[in-house]
């Protein structure tokens, strides 16, 4: 479902051709998309690997756009190593001087700025080694620039009716308001469990 099919939609299932409705559209798309992604986070569309090289007696690095980090890895002998995922009160107390340096273990999530998510390492780097950092943020949204995205184009049934439910409560219909959400949760549910059978090995697990 392209960005146009989907105001078109809207509108239709609404049976509201107010010039506030369709002024409010492109707000609305973007609050339903926002709430999508924080209800099923790990859609494929969502998922990003962030490359680069460490420097030695550097312990801090931002991952651009990042809004979660997913795991932290570094290439030790020409094989990817995996760090281990600690707050920052363990990281401080296991690596006190940050001044000595070593082969890094772990990796905390230190912060989040406007310009990503900081992670920090420790040990403190000894050498550059290369690193990989899978991470989570929104897919673009729609928009008269961006006709179509992943959700809208694999995920109709969730979008539609994430869109119907914020267009319910932007227009204080009750009645629909009610409706909507009940069709969104429903979806979400069955994006969630088409999800655990993308991710499951059907070796392992079966089907």
């Amino acid at each position: 479902m392209n960005y146009t099919s989907l105001v078109t939609n809207i509108q239709n299932f609404l049976e509201d051709d107010s010039s506030e409705l369709s002024t409010s559209i492109p707000t609305i798309i973007t609050q339903a998309e926002r709430i999508i992604y924080q209800r099923l986070p790990n859609l494929p569309c969502y998922r990003n690997i962030d490359t680069g090289t460490l420097t030695a007696g550097t312990t801090d690095y931002t991952i651009s756009t990042a809004r979660m980090i997913r795991n932290v890895s570094i290439v030790v002998s020409n094989e990817r190593v995996f760090l281990n995922h600690r707050v920052d009160s363990y990281m401080h107390d296991y690596w006190k001087n940050s001044s000595t340096q070593a082969q890094p273990e772990m990796y905390s999530t230190k912060q989040a700025t406007t310009s990503g998510v900081i992670i920090t390492l420790a040990p403190t780097p000894n050498s550059n080694y290369n690193y990989f950092v899978d991470y989570i943020k929104p897919e673009t949204g729609l928009s008269t620039g961006n006709a179509n995205n992943w959700v809208g184009d694999n995920l109709e049934n969730v979008l539609l009716s994430a869109c119907l439910y914020e267009a319910s409560a932007f227009l204080k219909a009750p009645e629909t308001l009610t409706t909507y959400k009940a069709q969104f949760d429903e979806a979400v549910t069955l994006a969630t469990a088409e999800m655990q059978r993308t991710y499951q090995a059907e070796y392992d697990g079966g089907i």
